[in-house]
């Protein structure tokens, strides 16, 4: 089923949703982690970095090797909470218009990426926090 709008009536379609159904806070809330043997990312809906957790043995890596796995890891979590996103527009809205969006979007239903490298699907989570102040930034570096 291909869908003919343009992203143009889409995005008239999404201003036309009421902001009391608060889609706006909860998409902005939503976070997506994926963990490695050593290594833990936490991203924002949009794909920022805001949480990276190092273990003592990850930093026995080589730079590149390192960076390649936050790289894998930061993509992994990414898609993870795009479907968490896609999820809370099929809840405030309808589930054409969620579709819509994941088609045209190219967002998979399932972390297809984590299956081809052998890997469990049940280190890429999502979970919802509370979105930063606006007029802050918002990182965290733990050690673990």
């Amino acid at each position: 089923m291909e869908d003919e709008r343009t992203i143009d009536e889409l995005i008239e379609i999404a201003e036309e949703i009421p902001e009391k159904l608060g889609l706006a806070e909860g998409m902005a809330g939503l976070r997506g982690t994926a963990a490695g043997e050593h290594v833990s990312v936490t991203v924002d809906v949009q794909g920022k970095l805001v949480g990276l957790e190092i273990g003592e043995d990850a930093l026995r890596q080589t730079p590149e090797a390192l960076a390649a796995e936050i790289s894998r890891l930061s993509a992994s979590a990414g898609n993870a909470v795009l479907r968490k996103g896609i999820d809370v527009l099929r809840a405030g809205t309808t589930p054409a218009i969620a579709e819509a969006i994941r088609e045209q979007l190219g967002i998979t239903e399932e972390p297809a990426e984590a299956e081809e490298l052998g890997e469990s699907t049940s280190d890429a989570t999502t979970e919802r926090r509370p979105a930063p102040p606006d007029d802050e930034e918002f990182f965290t570096l733990q050690r673990a």
